[in-house]
């Protein structure tokens, strides 16, 4: 009987007291398990099946499936349940982690990575943009769809302090020299894109007061909307602060 930590991203009711939870497992990847009974009245199973709950999880195999059997849970999140802001943000984190999650498929800093995100949303004091352009930068990363920013998509030179244009549906920056289509893209902007997912997530701790990190969580968005073969239902609200003009790119 395998014992994994993982985090619960789904679930389903079916039968009259049945669930099939989704959990993302460091070890395992995407596993989907049922949950037989928990739905009945005072089930240890219960919480243990609610979105948001990490822990370890007990599940026995049979025939390539999987039955969750009991779980110790060690964190539920439970604040962001409290605020409609801390939630919508909290549910695209797990929607972003379905999307990405493969079974049989080690993901362990994929992770830990969402853990840190919900116990900033749940605990923490940074924005809710913030925290949430920091998960998706890392996202990004981990799954191989990083905006290239270090140098300019066309001609590789490599980016100084200029001023850039982020072209979205190319994949990066491109310098002004090359640029045809694309938002303008600022230094600070570039660089946070750049350097947050090479960094560790408690690094966002020092954005506060960085005058260019609306900026990079507006261009985040933009680059992560581009690349979701499906939409969440709600998406989390950007920063509040002026749009930088824009070159007609239709990519945006």
């Amino acid at each position: 009987m395998p014992v994994a930590d993982a985090l619960v991203l789904n679930h389903v009711n079916y039968r009259d007291y049945d669930r099939m939870v989704t959990l993302l497992s460091p070890t395992l990847g995407r596993v989907d398990a049922v949950a037989r009974g928990c739905r009945k009245p005072k089930s240890p199973l219960m919480n243990a099946t609610e979105r948001f709950s990490a822990g370890e999880f007990s599940l026995v195999e049979a025939g390539g499936r999987y039955t969750l059997s009991s779980c110790r849970i060690t964190e539920s999140f439970y604040p962001l349940r409290e605020d409609f802001d801390r939630l919508t943000a909290g549910a695209y984190l797990l929607h972003l982690l379905l999307l990405a999650a493969q079974p049989g498929q080690p993901c362990q800093e994929l992770f830990l990575t969402a853990l840190q995100a919900l116990a900033y949303l749940a605990y923490g004091q940074l924005p809710i943009p913030m925290v949430v352009m920091g998960f998706e930068l890392h996202y990004l990363a981990l799954t191989g769809q990083a905006p290239r920013v270090d140098s300019c998509l066309r001609c590789s030179r490599p980016f100084v302090q200029e001023a850039s244009v982020l072209d979205v549906a190319g994949g990066g920056a491109v310098c002004a020299a090359c640029a045809r289509v694309g938002r303008p893209l600022s230094h600070g902007a570039r660089r946070i894109l750049l350097r947050v997912p090479q960094t560790r997530f408690q690094s966002l701790e020092k954005l506060p007061g960085h005058p260019d990190w609306p900026e990079a969580a507006r261009h985040t968005r933009r680059f992560i909307q581009y690349r979701l073969d499906r939409p969440p239902r709600l998406w989390p609200e950007l920063p509040q602060g002026g749009e930088s003009p824009s070159r007609d790119d239709g990519n945006a």
